[in-house]
């Protein structure tokens, strides 16, 4: 079963290569993925929610969502899982971009991209989190486009992205806000 996966994974790589790629979309979808380095299109979204004074509880939500995201992903998923990357396991996978420094399982710009996304559906405005929760689906799909990813890389990211976001403004939200209303 693991094999049918990890080959269709690679498959979906492949067929994205050859058949969906073109020069203006490459260069577009290059731009877009890059925005996700370091977090930083989603850092910028949050200090704009925590500057504006009447979506400043999201901003802070979160960031701590990114944060604990953050320590899920990077610090322990990708560390114990330890996939390889496509463009290192495949040979005929062509990345559009740099080579990354870390594991591929699960996407970590995906993974932050919903973890950003969700405490703003779950607290705020539904069309707000709407947007940025299509900006974290183009953002994973983005990732695959450039072959950085696996689709399951992806998907796994979503998951890990949603959960962490599910946690923040779902349980931790809940709590610090009785513990406010408390003092």
């Amino acid at each position: 079963m693991w094999q049918d996966l990890i080959e269709l994974d690679g498959n979906i790589l492949l067929y994205v290569q050859e058949h969906l790629r073109s020069t203006i979309l490459n260069d577009i979808v290059v731009w877009f993925t890059s925005l996700g380095n370091a977090g930083i299109i989603w850092i910028l979204l949050i200090m704009a929610l925590i500057i504006y004074k009447g979506t400043r509880k999201e901003g802070i939500y979160c960031s701590i969502s990114l944060i604990l995201c953050f320590i899920v992903v990077n610090i322990f998923l990708k560390n114990v899982v330890a996939r390889v990357r496509p463009y290192d396991a495949i040979e005929q996978v062509r990345c559009l971009i740099e080579p990354q420094a870390d594991y591929s399982f699960p996407s970590g710009h995906t993974a932050i991209a919903f973890a950003a996304s969700v405490p703003v559906f779950i607290l705020s405005d539904k069309r707000l989190g709407i947007i940025m929760l299509v900006l974290s689906v183009l953002m994973g799909l983005s990732r695959i486009y450039v072959c950085v990813h696996y689709p399951s890389d992806v998907i796994g990211g979503a998951v890990t992205g949603i959960l962490c976001g599910i946690v923040t403004g779902m349980v931790i939200y809940p709590n610090l806000n009785k513990r406010i209303h408390k003092v």
